[in-house]
Formats: structure tokens, sequence, C-alpha cells
């Protein structure tokens, strides 16, 4: 007899407030096990394993975030991100996408998901069968609902999938125990990319809207915003510009105007169901646009109508959201795991619109000196876009207050990374930033790149003894704007293009774009998308790995008080030589896995 295992830790208030129960669930077998006949003959039970579906999804700040191994941040611990970064990835050590401690969803765990919701698949449309003739069809609607979820649980595992590792092996039903893996092989990228598409199709026919869901389930907008993601980097130079090795990482006969066409339809099609809005963030004000921007990824619901599909947390069950823990300051006892690059903070346009580099340069030492006309403080960190002042925590910006014992030292909350010498007379002082490598409160952890994250983090709790609940946005209507005017000004539909990009610029109050539009584009993605595990991919897919994985830099600030008279110096400082090869556009099949099916083509370069 087939019994199923449900974390009941997770389930319990399903299962105990069971609103469709024909008898005591908990009557019918032991509290974590239940038969087969038992499961699929209760549609809360059926419910509560498709909810561990989700949790398979390893969505949100469960997993390691992606910003490590792009040019947004520099990983602050050895978790496999330097791997990838220096070149070093392999199918023996395919970190970080090789689980171990990174929690970073890797081919094991999204298949292991996949063959979980096609046993769902296999036996969903036989629940309502199992009711009493009255029941039926209210029990058929709860089902086909579900079912659409699981559709749209399954493309989302794939997209992960194929957007990592090029086409593979499409599994559409469940595989049965001592099943031989090597009459199994690698679709087609093509095929793989088809097949995601038909799901999200076949799952936006029968999910409802986000008025109807519950918040965190797959909605009608969710299949199609991933479509829209997955149409956008499938029509890319990586896998559409004719030129890459075969047919499992690239399209072999690429017809980019249908490419682009279905992208920039897939994306109108969110557009069109009216539902989403971008969120107002106070604009012109750019103060409260900077405070608005991050107090929108702090929010504890899904309600806001820019939010198309995320996670919620709550610190009493479920998954543990615990990203101030792995990504604040050490001057507050946090750990700092992925570090805001300087190549990341330089790349944020000053508040008109202009590149930093017009008002910035380096001298012969690697220093930062004033060269505007128009800016004139000598601190880079003045005059921003606001997104700046939302995303990321720089020297001297005012955050939280201290913990217990450090209040008299820093009563404020000031982020301090800067090394202040003072000289009087004969003496000489060296006093080190609290959030510092030299601190005394957890050096250790400080960032080696001088900053850490702002965005996504609670400036309301205290990490060392709570989790986080604010939720985690896996899709946003500005991604789809965004994904919407890449699609436009790839088929010469430029001035309808621009509209988009300035409609993204306005809200976070920058002005309209002037020059490039594509750089004013990925500029966009970069900025009003960062930290969001959107990066990797978009650099990938648009072929520029050896601009975007520079050598990883950061900053080293020293105030000189000398006498009284003080100044201060901001340093550029190199903190990672990184390595590009053409092979880590994607990451290998791991040894393990060919081992079990040798018949798997490896990836290129591997």
């Amino acid at each position: 007899m087939i019994k199923y295992t449900i974390n009941i830790g997770f389930f319990a208030f399903l299962i105990l407030f069971s609103a469709c129960k024909k008898t005591s669930i908990l009557d019918k077998a032991p509290q974590n096990q239940y038969s087969d006949a038992v499961l699929w003959s209760d549609i809360d039970l059926v419910d509560a394993y498709l909810l561990d579906a989700y949790h398979g999804t390893m969505m949100g700040y469960t997993q390691t975030m992606l910003s490590s191994v792009t040019d947004e941040a520099h990983s602050t611990f050895d978790h496999g991100a330097e791997v990838y970064t220096q070149g070093n990835i392999s199918p023996d050590n395919n970190a970080p996408w090789n689980g171990g401690d990174t929690n970073l969803p890797y081919w094991d765990m999204y298949f292991a998901n996949i063959q979980k919701i096609n046993i769902f698949l296999s036996k969903i449309d036989g629940v309502a069968d199992t009711y009493p003739a009255s029941q039926k069809a209210s029990i058929q609607a709860k089902a086909a609902v579900m079912k659409g979820e699981a559709l749209f649980l399954r493309a989302f595992c794939y997209s992960k999938l194929v957007l990592t590792y090029g086409g593979v092996p499409l599994i559409k039903e469940a595989l049965k125990l001592g099943k031989d893996f090597s009459t199994i092989n690698r679709s087609t990228f093509a095929e793989s990319i088809k097949f995601i598409s038909a799901d999200c199709d076949a799952a936006f026919a029968l999910l409802k809207g986000k008025d109807v869901m519950q918040l965190g389930k797959a909605t009608t907008g969710a299949a199609l915003a991933l479509k829209s993601r997955v149409l956008l980097f499938a029509a890319s130079a990586l896998t559409a510009d004719g030129t890459a090795k075969n047919k499992y990482v690239s399209y072999e006969n690429p017809d980019r105007t249908a490419l682009w066409t279905a992208a920039r339809d897939a994306a109108k099609a969110v557009i069109d169901l009216n539902t989403y809005q971008l969120a107002n963030f106070g604009a012109p004000d750019k103060v409260a646009v900077a405070k608005n921007y991050y107090e929108f990824f702090k929010a504890k619901t899904l309600s806001d109508n820019e939010v198309i599909w995320g996670k919620t947390y709550s610190r009493s069950s479920g998954d543990k959201n615990q990203v101030n823990q792995w990504n604040g300051g050490n001057g507050w006892n946090l750990w700092a795991g992925n570090a805001p690059t300087q190549n990341l903070v330089d790349g944020y346009e000053m508040e008109d619109g202009s590149d930093f580099s017009q008002h910035f340069t380096l001298d012969a030492n690697g220093n930062y000196q004033n060269i505007s006309s128009r800016f004139h403080n000598k601190n880079p960190y003045y005059n921003r876009d606001p997104r700046f002042y939302g995303s990321i925590l720089y020297d001297s910006a005012v955050w939280m207050p201290r913990p217990s014992g450090l209040q008299s030292i820093d009563p404020v909350g000031v982020y301090s990374r800067r090394t202040i010498i003072t000289t009087n007379g004969a003496t000489t002082s060296t006093t080190f930033g609290l959030d510092t490598r030299q601190s005394s409160v957890s050096p250790f952890n400080g960032s080696f790149t001088g900053y850490v994250m702002k965005k996504m983090l609670d400036n309301t709790i205290d990490a060392q003894t709570q989790s986080n609940e604010n939720v985690w946005i896996e899709f946003r209507y500005a991604e789809v704007l965004l994904n919407y005017a890449e699609a436009l000004l790839e088929l010469g539909q430029t001035a309808e293009a621009s509209s988009y990009i300035n409609m993204i610029r306005a809200r976070a109050g920058m002005p309209d774009f002037n020059g490039d539009i594509t750089k004013a584009l990925r500029y966009e993605r970069q900025i009003e998308l960062v930290f969001e595990n959107n990066r990797w991919y978009d650099i990938r897919r648009w072929k520029v790995l050896d601009i975007a994985l520079a050598n990883a830099k950061g900053v080293d600030i020293t105030q000189t008080i000398t006498n009284g008279n003080s100044s201060t110096v901001w340093k550029q400082i190199q903190v990672e030589q990184r390595k590009v090869l053409p092979k880590m556009y994607w990451i290998p099949i791991a040894t393990s896995e060919r081992r079990k099916a040798p018949q798997l083509e490896q990836n290129p370069g591997y």
C-alpha cells in the first residue's frame, strides 16, 4: 500500500479545520501518514499535498540568493558562489547549484517536486468521484483550480531548470518505482520552452484571479507572468542569436521576430488583465520614493496591486525567513552574506539621470574625486537615484537601533564603515566603525565591500532573536512592464518601449532617460529589480557576463581629523578577482546525475 507523508507542522490547520471532511481525518490513519485511497478521496488532504508542492519550489528566502554570482554582490562567506565567479565550476563541483548548505534549488530537488506534482496530476481528476453526488460539482470545481495550480507549479519548476541548464528531460507523467533512467533523454531547448509555455496556458485556463485566490497561491496573473519571463529569456541573444553550441542550449533555427513577438504578447497579456498597477512611491518627492520603495519590500502581505505572486512567512509555522540575519551588518551581530559591490553602487545614476561617472572619477591612488560642475559634495553617496537609498546601506546611513550594549556607542543606529584617525598634537588614535572588519563586534562577519543590503531587510526586528515576516515577491508588475518594453524595443517599437521605461523611472522619481534606449532599459532592470534574483538570468541572456562579472570592487573609507580639521577619502578596493569562461553561461549537469543517466549530453565547455 502506498502511504504519503505530509509535513503536519505546516499543514495542521488544513487537516484539523477541514471544511469538507466526510469523516474525521485523524481517525483514518496515523496523523502524518495516509493511504493512497484516503489521500485521494479527501479534497483537504489533496490540498495539503499540493501545498507541499508549493514548498518544493524552494521559492523565496529559503534559498540562497543569486546576487553573489552577479555584479550585485560579493559573498562574505564561502558558500559556493566563488566556485562560479572564479570560473571553477565543473560537473564535479557545480556549487552553489549543488544543495549542501547553500539551499539553492538544483536538479534533484526540482525533479523530485515535479514527480510529486505529476502524481497529483494523475490523481486529481478522480477525487470528485469519491464524493456523494450532492458534493461532486463543488469538489470538481475545487479540483479544477487545484489542477491549474499544479500545472503552474510544474511550469515554474521546469522554468528554473531550463533557464539554468538548458533543455532538460521533460517528465510529463509520474515515474514508476524502478524506472530505467537510461531511456530518459534531454529535450531540446525549443521543446522545453514550448512545454513550459503550454503548461502556463493550461494553468491560466483553470486558475482564478488574485481577487479570488488565497494570497500566495497561483493565479491567472502568475501563470501569465511566468510565461512572460520564460519567453523573454528564450527570445534573447543567449539562446536565439544563432551562435550557440547545440540544440540543448539554443534554438537551432531561431526566428527572432517570432520569438520577440511571442515575448511581447505574453507580457501584454498580463497588462491586459487590468488587475495590476505600479505602487505609488510618492514621486516626485525623492525622499518619499526612497522610503516607500524600501517599505514596499518590508510588507507582510501580498495584497499590494503591484504584487503578482509571492510567498508569505510566519514565525509560528512553515519556512523561516532569515534575510536580516543573513544579510544585515555585523555591527548588529548579523552576517552580511550578500554584500553589495562598488560595481553596483557606481551603477546608480545621479538624481538628474546622469551617469555617476560624469561627476566622480578615480585618481591615481584609486580615491574618488568629485569633478562635477553640478553636484559639489565630495561624498559620493549624495544626490543619487532614490532607489539607491532604499536598497543599499552605505557609510553614515541611518538604519536601526543597535543591540543592547552598543547603544551608548551609537545611540542612533548609523551604519559605520569608516576608519577615523584622530591626531591632537603628538597623540594619534584610530577608531574603527562598528560595521568594519576591524570592529569590536563580529568582525569576521563584516562585509568585504563596505556595504550591506537594505532592500528586503526589516529595520523593526531584532534578527538575533526574531525571524523576518516580510514577503518574498517572485513576480511583480514592474518586471512585466520591463519585459514588455524590452520586447517592444527588440521589435523596433521604440516609442512605445520608451514610454514604459519612463513609466518605471517616473514612479521612482527619476526624469525620462536620455540617450541609448538599450542602456536605459538594462539600467532599469538592474536597479529596479536589484536583489530579486533576476540579474543572473539577465546578464546571461544578454551575453554580457564578461562585462558584468568584472572583478568585484568595494570601498575603504578613511576620515582623518588633525587638530580639529577633518577630511575624508573614499578609496575603491578590489575584493574578489573574478574569471569568466564561456561555459559559465550554463550550469553543468552534475556528475552524480549523469552516472544515473549517462546518455544525458553535458553542457558545452564541461
